[in-house]
């Protein structure tokens, strides 16, 4: 199994929901790890504290046809305030962060 770069700390949310907070300040997110496909999903971060819809920065839905999962999407943003997200049907999924 691969191991995760030092630097980076991993949060797995293992279910959907709203104003996921990853980070509450200041932070990077290098990747996000889906691991399970599902459909009609959809993913907002934003560069917020505390709302996962306050500052969408990143937004992710599952397609029809691409059911490959897991599924390692890179980022490698900085987020000026914080990470949040909205998990809306997804499952499993990681957030790679520092």
């Amino acid at each position: 199994m691969a191991q995760l770069d030092p630097k980076y700390q991993p949060y797995y949310q293992a279910a959907a929901d709203t104003d996921v907070v990853v980070k509450g300040k200041p932070g990077f997110l290098h990747a996000i790890i889906l691991g399970k496909y599902v459909s009609g999903g959809i993913l907002e971060v934003s560069d917020h504290a505390t709302d996962g819809d306050g500052n969408v920065t990143v937004y992710l839905t599952s397609g029809t046809t691409d059911v490959s999962c897991p599924k390692t999407i890179i980022v490698d943003l900085e987020f000026k305030v914080g990470i949040t997200a909205d998990v809306t049907n997804y499952t499993n999924v990681t957030f790679v962060y520092r």
